[in-house]
């Protein structure tokens, strides 16, 4: 398992919440830095309102959420990287949750022909895309439905293009409201169902994109989710709806063994739960189960 961090205690309140999250010991350099940058905007917060600081504000909030690589071009983000370990396996099922027009689904197929990839998508409109997409490749299986913590018909909000459709439409931001104009009920049924019925022994691994619904989808493995090697999730603005916490993630997979880390584009960053992980921001995330010690070092970069 990840060791836990050990945090040093603050000193005064302005070092509050600004201790190393990645469990690395913090130099003198760092720390003098770190204080330097919390007396200056804190001085510099007596100023909102006015420019430039509200527009270097904005400059800083990008260059964060660029450090945290909020970024869905999966050839740059690391999720490519990812697959690409994955094919050394080599693994023999893959579930693509959310497979939209089927970009993963063709990469997977691609990197990993000896295997079988099922693919789900919700949506009936952006299924017909998928199909043309995909459906020609000999080892995808595709599915018409979705994935969720129990068999229903649940109500999908749609815009004008395929692109985006979500159970969890955010209120009070304005995109969405003008964006989603109409709903369409769209069937789910659960993983360890699907497993049972195709006797599917194991999952090698279970990529998850269905904007806010994440956890949900892995609820649905059950007792079968010890038969899953690695899931990777996305956590982002659409857990503001759903209410699922990144922290609802961590403690879901760590005590049925998973280790959990953000996805970077060189590097998966294992590590353990921390409050300021909360932020929100698009990115993705991988659990593998602790008994992979080879792929998980592997995925940290330590045998890259």
């Amino acid at each position: 398992m990840v060791a836990r961090e050990q945090e040093a205690a603050p000193r005064s309140a302005g070092d509050r919440g600004l201790a190393s999250n990645d469990g690395l010991a913090v130099g003198p350099i760092e720390r003098f830095i770190t204080r330097a940058a919390s007396a200056v905007g804190m001085l510099a917060c007596r100023y909102r309102g006015r420019q430039p600081l509200d527009g270097l504000e904005r400059i800083v909030r990008r260059l964060h959420q660029r450090l945290n690589n909020v970024d869905f071009e999966m050839g740059r983000n690391g999720e490519r990287r990812v697959l690409e370990i994955m094919a050394r396996l080599p693994p023999r099922h893959l579930f693509d949750v959310g497979a939209n027009r089927g970009d993963w689904t063709a990469a997977a197929a691609g990197l990993m022909p000896q295997s079988r990839i099922h693919a789900f998508e919700i949506v009936p409109r952006t299924f017909k895309e998928l199909e043309e997409r995909v459906g020609r490749l000999a080892n995808v299986r595709l599915n018409d439905r979705g994935l969720s913590s129990r068999p229903e018909q649940v109500l999908i909000h749609l815009g004008p293009t395929s692109d985006t459709a979500t159970a969890c439409r955010i209120e009070g931001m304005r995109f969405h409201e003008e964006y989603y104009t109409s709903d369409v009920r769209c069937q789910v049924i659960t993983a360890a169902d699907y497993m049972r019925a195709l006797a599917i022994d194991e999952v090698d691994f279970v990529k998850i994109d269905v904007e806010g619904m994440d956890l949900e989808v892995i609820r649905g493995f059950g007792e079968r989710l010890r038969d899953v090697r690695a899931v990777q999730f996305e956590y982002g603005i659409f857990n503001i709806a759903s209410h699922d916490l990144l922290g609802d993630f961590y403690r879901h997979l760590q005590p049925r063994g998973f280790v959990v880390g953000k996805i970077f584009p060189r590097r998966v960053a294992f590590a353990d739960y921390h409050f300021s992980m909360e932020n929100f921001q698009g990115s993705n995330y991988l659990a593998v189960r602790s008994d992979q010690t080879a792929l998980i070092d592997c995925l940290a970069g330590h045998a890259d």
